[in-house]
């Protein structure tokens, strides 16, 4: 079962009633690809076996944190970061649809298709929002590795390299 479900999905970033039965492989497929990457596999799995731990609980849902700073910071959850990827990825499929005969896109008199452009434009955007809130998700994870030692801990600090110039060969 998806940590998404179409109720939830509807509550944060509303799809097409008319679709509605492409949203669970596009919500399993989603999981599969963009959480694997951002999560990792283990902790992903932890997540989907166990979701109602408090600490998962927290993290699908949103939860408020102290950053390094000393600020309070709100992330939405892995939930909210979900339903606009899934949404992204609808938008790329929703008008497609699989037939005896192929692949069509159905048009009517009244309607006219969108251009691809204005689709990838969409998906970015979609993709854009999960992103950022993504990185909330993710300043929550450091700030609390404790809770989730499945993580990871990318804080995306590069390695200081001191360069050395005006050094001198006093070796004769």
């Amino acid at each position: 079962m998806s940590l998404v479900t179409y109720n939830q999905q509807q509550a944060i970033k509303a799809i097409s009633v008319n679709n509605a039965s492409k949203y669970d492989s596009i919500a399993t497929e989603v999981e599969a690809i963009e959480l694997s990457d951002l999560l990792g596999v283990a902790l992903l799995q932890d997540v989907q076996d166990n979701p109602l731990t408090t600490h998962n609980t927290e993290l699908l849902d949103g939860a408020t944190f102290e950053d390094c700073n000393g600020n309070i910071i709100k992330q939405k959850g892995l939930r909210y970061v979900l339903a606009y990827f899934n949404y992204a990825k609808y938008i790329g499929e929703s008008f497609v649809n699989d037939t005896f005969t192929g692949f069509v896109v159905k048009n009517r008199e009244e309607s006219d298709i969108i251009s691809e452009g204005t689709v990838k434009r969409l998906q970015l955007e979609n993709r854009k929002i999960a992103m950022r809130e993504w990185e909330l998700v993710k300043a929550y994870l450091n700030e609390n590795t404790a809770n989730f030692p499945l993580w990871l801990c990318d804080t995306t600090k590069q390695v200081f390299n001191p360069k050395f110039t005006f050094i001198r060969n006093t070796v004769n």
